[in-house]
């Protein structure tokens, strides 16, 4: 089998030189590294990561934990992060926590004890839930802010919950109803809902800068209440209503309520949800929603996670701007 002094020796380099071609590092010129690839192809030149990993104190193993992955839009996530690692030689070890913050640190401590060189974590716990932690290797927090220690990386939810008000007021709607998580309820249990918090906000300042639910104020369902869905737009009756979903799954299903209602859409109400799903191309009518650009935030996730931990200090906050995906459903 051919080593990396063999390479060299074929390449007229030195071994320092091959190293930095094989494992993508800069100080080499572009004509010199691709006449190194081409002759480790030739040879068929496979690394030792076993003994890489002893020398560099590495494992090229890196950590995700997510809370599940029934959303499509958090599997592509998940999926194209894992894409990028593997071309970059690095292999992912997934925790699902399934929404329990204990599970969540469980997850923590089993990726610490496994040596793995980084963390990517849409966080349920909070900050006082990492304080007891002793994590060593770099960690970004997704969707969920952690603290102003740990760097995060998310989307700009307020301004696009913000704007979805006036896109929907702009289509003549004088009522707008946020469907939520069970806010409340995951506030008393101690979990993070920053996320949550913030599309909050962004609805409470959008329907005030647009004089929407005039008499009514904020008017808000937790979780899939259908019951409240119903008497909130019973209450309306005369009055263009439309219901602004948390994400696009909860949209679906509140879409599916209304159908089984035979309550029109989008002649009797308007939906909107958020994360612009791949399935909602498949349903009539088709969802307007909020989307962002997943594969970019996949891409400069890793690309963080990399900087860390090659020693680079990253922006300890980074929101993706969301656009207004148009369909039917308004």
């Amino acid at each position: 089998m051919a080593t990396i002094k063999d390479i060299a020796k074929l390449c007229g380099v030195s071994e320092g030189t091959v190293d930095r071609a094989i494992n993508d590092r800069a100080g080499i010129n572009p004509e010199t590294k691709k006449r190194i690839m081409e002759v480790v192809e030739q040879v068929n030149y496979k690394p030792d990561r076993i003994a890489q990993s002893l020398a560099k104190g590495k494992t090229r193993t890196l950590g995700l934990i997510f809370f599940d992955l029934n959303n499509d839009f958090i599997a592509a996530l998940v999926d194209t992060i894992e894409t990028i690692a593997k071309e970059k030689g690095y292999f992912i070890s997934l925790v699902l926590t399934h929404g329990i913050k204990e599970e969540e640190i469980k997850g923590i401590n089993y990726l610490l004890e496994r040596k793995v060189d980084g963390i990517i974590v849409f966080p349920v716990g909070k900050q006082s839930d990492y304080q007891e932690l002793k994590i060593n290797i770099p960690v970004i927090s997704i969707y969920n802010k952690i603290s102003d220690e740990i760097p995060y990386v998310g989307v700009d939810a307020q301004s696009a919950m913000r704007d979805a008000i006036g896109y929907i007021a702009d289509c003549q709607y004088e009522r707008v109803i946020l469907v939520n998580s069970s806010i409340t309820k995951k506030v008393k249990s101690g979990l993070n809902v920053y996320t949550l918090q913030e599309r909050q906000k962004g609805y409470i300042e959008g329907i005030e800068k647009n004089k929407i639910n005039e008499g009514e104020g904020s008017l808000i369902v937790e979780g899939l209440d259908f019951r409240r869905m119903d008497a909130l737009y019973r209450q309306g009756q005369g009055k263009k209503t439309a219901f602004l979903c948390i994400c696009d799954v909860f949209a679906l299903e509140v879409l599916t309520h209304f159908r089984e209602q035979a309550i029109r859409v989008p002649e009797d109400v308007g939906i909107m949800g958020f994360d612009n799903m791949s399935i909602r191309k498949y349903v009539s009518p088709q969802l307007t929603t909020l989307g962002y650009h997943m594969t970019e935030m996949a891409q400069k996730i890793f690309a963080y996670l990399m900087d860390m931990i090659h020693g680079s200090d990253i922006p300890k906050d980074t929101s993706f701007p969301c656009q207004i995906i148009e369909g039917n459903s308004l």
